[in-house]
This record gives C-alpha cells, structure tokens and sequence, in this order.
C-alpha cells in the first residue's frame, strides 16, 4: 500500500511541504491568523489551538510534528496540522489536536480548486510522513477532509463511526425574542421557574473572562472529576493533567475562548467554555457543583451563553453566529438546536499493509474478549440461578 502511483494531483502547480519543527508554524502565524478567519474555520484549527496542544500535551508525549502547508508568494493557502505516534511496530497520524470531541478538518483558503488542494495535502502527508495508521474523529459530512479520505484509494477505511453534532441554526434569525418563541415551551418555563428559584437563594451573577487567567478553569476540572467519581464515567481527559495546562494556558492567552461562570453569592456554581469562530461558535464543556443540581444551574447558565453570543457576534456578512454544540444529543443540545444537526464520521484507517494487519489484529481480539466476556457473564447467571433453585 505505500507504493505510490502518479495522481491527477501531483500537475497543480502548487508547492506543498511539510513543516517539522514548531518554530517554522510559528514563522507563519500571521498568515495561519488571516487564513483561519477568510476560510470561516472552525476553533480546533485555530493557531493558538494547534499551538497550544503540540506544545503542552503531544510534545510531551513524544510526537513528531508533521504540518503538512501551501504556500505560494509567502500567502499561506492551505495547512493541515498532523502529528505522528510511533509505536513498538506501527506509525500512527493523527490531527494535532487533544482529541476532546472537537472535530477535525483541512484550513483552506474558498476557491474553485479548494478540494483539489485539501485532496493533495492529505495525499502529501501520505507519502511524505508514511504513517501505517490515521486516525480522524468527528469530521463533518462534506467537508474538506472528508472528502479528501473518500478520494484517496490508498487509504483503507477499516472502521467508521457514524455520530451527530447539533447546532443552533441562527444566521437567519431576525432578534432573540423570535428565536426564543421557537423553542420548546416546556422547557423554557421549567429553566425559568428553576432560575426565579435559584435567585431566591441569593445573588446570582455571570462573569465572562476572556484572554486572561482564571480559577474557574480549576473549579471546573475538580467539578468533573467530582462528576465522574460519582457516575463511573472516568474520561481520560477528565483526569489528566496536562490536559487541565492545555486548556489553562490556552483560555488564558487567545480572547476567542471563553470562559462564562455562574455564581451564587459571588461563588460559582456552574461553568461553561465556549469559542468564537469567524462564522459560528462552539461550546466546549461545562460543569456545575451538584449540590445545586435541583436548580439545574447548567442549563441556568446556557441561557446567558446562548444569548451573549447571540446579540454580541456576528460573521463578516452581519449575521448571528451559529453554535455547535459538539457530539451527543442531551436534551439542552437538542433544545437549543431545535433538532439541527451536522451528521459526522470517525476514521480509523491503514495507510500500509502493516497498519492493516495491525488493525485486522485489534479487531479479532476485540472480538475474542467480547465472547469471553458474553460466556462469563452466562456463566454467572447459570450459576445464580441454580443456587436460587437449590434454597
């Protein structure tokens, strides 16, 4: 699989390279800034995102940077940021993100040949990097990458994940209160009775930190892993420490990261995080200290997020921003939503005949320890339902 035959992309008069070392990404941020805001991208290709997690979480790891550019007359016109993980036996590529749920994607500049470009990056990184692995999570159907992975033959999609990311579909609406009367009414009146109660418990304000240092970033890991504690569900992300100083140092140095608390009292009680694209805005996570939890201080709190963002940004065309809420369908994300949503596809990929011996090799032990654990589990039943006979 990593014999390369000649493809309709190798005659566009283009350059392509690939950046190794991080102070060659930094040499064009500038242009990587100008870009990101005409390509109308979303947050995870950011600079200070691509930054920020090559340098405080896949660095430390031991990755290799491999950020595949076009360049043409010093104007950057395309950049995919990869990295590669080396194994005992296989090379794997993935993008240079944390892999928090946020979506990937190729930064190219809209034109007519925008797809032909993204289509030769992704073949680029292919021969250049030779990874045996790739990995994309949560890529938007029809977008730039997803359409490059679908035109590459070379690439043998082995496993893929179909998801869903809702988002409010707000570039038409006309003001807050016609949105509003959109939504479900059941909801509406329950978050608000919840809200009249909350203040009668004391002051209730909002605070919005934007580019500087906050404690609300602590409050809100130590709330998560209070969260995962008491519900078994222990995400990796939740308790890693680096990941806390991506996210710290990040919030603290771009002012499109956002950072809303809720307090009661001038102590919070909730937090939300949320990030200002060109053309729409994502939210990222959120918590809230559980001992409120009956006056449902999370979707207290979305309220004041979803309308700030509402009546404070818009795209370059004057319309309101719309909101992503990432992957999953709770009930506040299809609420909001109103039932939109970005279908989206996982990736796991052979990019050589090794990587797909090594995932053929995954899969059929995955399958083994699911038998073996379907057989103990009959096993335990047949068991407990014998000694029920035998008193």
């Amino acid at each position: 699989m990593h014999s390369y035959q000649h493809s309709a992309h190798d005659t566009l008069p283009h350059s392509y390279r690939i950046l190794k070392s991080i102070d060659d990404v930094v040499s064009i941020r500038t242009e990587w800034d100008r870009l990101w805001v005409s390509a109308r991208a979303g947050y995870s290709l950011s600079f200070s995102y691509v930054y920020e997690s090559w340098n405080t979480i896949l660095r430390p790891q031991g990755a290799e940077l491999c950020c595949v550019v076009l360049i043409e007359n010093d104007r950057l016109l395309a950049a995919l940021p990869m990295v590669l993980l080396r194994g005992k036996v296989c090379k794997c590529a993935s993008i240079c993100t944390p892999a928090a749920a946020e979506g990937c994607d190729i930064l190219v500049e809209r034109s007519t040949t925008s797809q032909a470009i993204a289509n030769a990056l992704l073949e680029k990184l292919l021969i250049s990097a030779r990874p045996d692995l790739i990995n994309f999570y949560f890529v938007k159907s029809g977008c730039h990458l997803e359409l490059a992975i679908q035109s590459l033959a070379r690439l043998r999609i082995v496993e893929a994940y179909d998801n869903a990311m809702p988002y409010a579909d707000l570039k038409a609406e006309v003001d807050w209160a016609s949105y509003k009367r959109s939504l479900s009414k059941h909801y509406e009146s329950n978050v608000a009775r919840k809200t009249r109660r909350l203040h009668e418990q004391g002051e209730v304000t909002v605070e919005i930190v934007r580019g500087a240092s906050t404690p609300a970033i602590g409050w809100l890991f130590l709330q998560k892993r209070k969260w995962s504690e008491r519900t078994n569900k222990r995400g990796d992300w939740v308790f890693s420490p680096r990941y806390q100083e991506f996210v710290t140092k990040l919030f603290a140095s771009d002012p499109r990261f956002l950072v809303f608390v809720l307090k009661l009292d001038d102590s919070p009680i909730a937090v939300k995080l949320a990030a200002i694209s060109s053309s729409f805005a994502s939210t990222m996570m959120i918590t809230y200290d559980d001992r409120y939890e009956r006056f449902s201080p999370g979707n207290v709190l979305d309220e004041f997020v979803m309308r700030h963002i509402f009546e404070n940004y818009r795209d370059s065309d004057g319309r309101h921003l719309d909101i992503d809420f990432g992957p999953g369908r709770e009930h506040f994300k299809l609420h909001w939503s109103r039932g939109n949503v970005h279908p989206t596809k996982s990736f796991i990929m052979a990019a050589s005949r090794l990587g797909l011996a090594r995932l053929r090799f995954d899969q059929s032990r995955a399958r083994v320890q699911r038998l073996a654990s379907s057989f103990l589990r009959a096993i335990r039943s047949r068991v407990m339902r014998e000694s029920t006979v035998r008193q």
